[in-house]
């Protein structure tokens, strides 16, 4: 999958888990609010009354300060739905009271485990949702509802029939990403994201996307965003879902920008590609005075970016938008060698592209000598990396087609003939 088709998925999940929370909760019924817990020894149980609803509540309270609501204890809630039985509460009723309030103790639990608020760190690599997914709290969250599960099963006999829910652990991970929005504008934000998400599936024609009607579906979906959020939301925001932002973080392997840099950066380019339309931009099929355009603003940019980060990191930002360079940084830091062992491969890589260059150019060979020459060339680079990012490292990067630029050198040599 290539850059953008990454970045039309990345959007299409970071939509599709926005419209999951909006997804309602189930709440306990009118005849039986949550109690709280109380530590008082309970009454004499009393007497069924002659209305359904008046009876549920009166037991509901007094078997609330019998059995403490925060505990999970089985046997606390067998008694309890004992007693409600005891007293001919029906047991549609007694599903619906039992079923909200372990909802509601489970609910907390898996808030609980989202610790601490972190502040959103948008500018360190990370899943392309801009919201990383933790996969230890998922695993806890899963054995959170299986335990709820059975808990209900064993209480009720069965637990209530749901769909599985394939959304559920990264949703809930991802609804902290929204703590910036306040909770009154919340629901707004979802719904428009949702509307977004079927705009997006209409502009997914035969399964490929079209560049003019995305880029207008995203440029209709922010300034609507932006008649409900203040500049500074609407920052926050294009700072975690934004595909400028989640193209930054994908395509800066190796760069590392601290907080400023990507700050600064992001708001430079987010305005270019409002301008140009960034990867749905169609620059391919550009010509004369827009062809023109474009290259200004990007040669602007440029220097822009060169002036903020000085020649010695305005390197290090042109290397990391290498996708031969991305790779190698990734093969590296998958064996633990750093950012050191990826720029030394990098550094033989354009060397080698220059001495294949002036091979080719050289008038003095025979079209023999120079198909040695190079194959010579690959062959010593491609060893010299291997030196570097290790055996292992080196089949990582050449199977994820890091090494395309090898064959671009010299080709590989065809296969053998075999012998009749």
């Amino acid at each position: 999958m290539n850059a953008r088709g990454l970045l039309i998925f990345s959007l299409v999940v970071n939509v599709a888990l926005g419209a999951a929370l909006l997804r309602p909760k189930p709440a306990a019924p009118d005849a039986a609010p949550a109690p709280e817990p109380a530590k008082a020894a309970p009454p004499t149980p009393a007497a069924p009354a002659a209305k359904t609803r008046t009876v549920t509540q009166v037991v509901t309270n007094t078997v609330a300060q019998k059995f403490g609501w925060n505990s999970v204890e089985s046997d606390d809630y067998k008694k309890y739905v004992a007693n409600l039985r005891s007293i001919g509460c029906p047991e549609e009723t007694i599903r619906d009271i039992i079923t909200a309030d372990v909802n509601k103790l489970y609910d907390a639990k898996r808030k609980a485990l989202a610790g601490p608020k972190k502040k959103f760190e948008f500018w360190k690599p990370g899943m392309m949702m801009g919201a990383p997914v933790d996969p230890e709290r998922t695993e806890k969250e899963r054995a959170l509802n299986k335990e709820e599960h059975v808990l209900l099963t064993e209480l009720l006999g069965s637990a209530p029939e749901e769909k599985p829910d394939l959304l559920a652990g990264a949703a809930s991970q991802m609804e902290a990403m929204f703590d910036f929005i306040p909770a009154e504008k919340r629901t707004k934000v979802f719904e428009l994201m949702q509307d977004m998400q079927t705009k997006l599936q209409k502009a997914m024609k035969n399964g490929a996307p079209d560049p003019d009607d995305m880029r207008k579906v995203m440029k209709d979906m922010e300034a609507e965003i932006g008649r409900v959020l203040t500049p500074e939301e609407l920052l926050d925001y294009n700072l975690r879902f934004s595909i400028t932002a989640n193209q930054m973080r994908m395509g800066l392997a190796g760069f590392e920008p601290n907080e400023q840099e990507f700050l600064d950066l992001f708001k430079k380019r987010k305005a270019y590609d409002d301008e140009f339309g960034g990867p749905f931009g169609g620059t391919a099929n550009l010509k004369g005075e827009e062809k023109a355009k474009q290259d200004a603003a990007k040669k602007a940019l440029d220097e822009s970016v060169k002036t903020q980060l000085g020649d010695e990191r305005y390197a290090d930002y042109k290397r990391s938008e290498d996708y031969s360079y991305q790779a190698m940084f990734r093969a590296a830091s998958r064996e633990g060698l750093g950012k050191d062992a990826a720029v030394k491969a990098y550094d033989m890589k354009k060397a080698a592209e220059d001495q294949a260059s002036k091979i080719r150019n050289d008038k003095n060979l025979s079209a023999d000598q120079r198909t040695a020459a190079l194959h010579g060339i690959r062959d010593e680079t491609e060893r010299s990396v291997k030196g570097v990012l290790g055996e292992k490292g080196f089949t990582s990067y050449e199977r994820n087609n890091g090494a395309y630029w090898l064959k671009s050198i010299s080709p590989d040599a065809p296969a053998p003939t075999k012998q009749p």
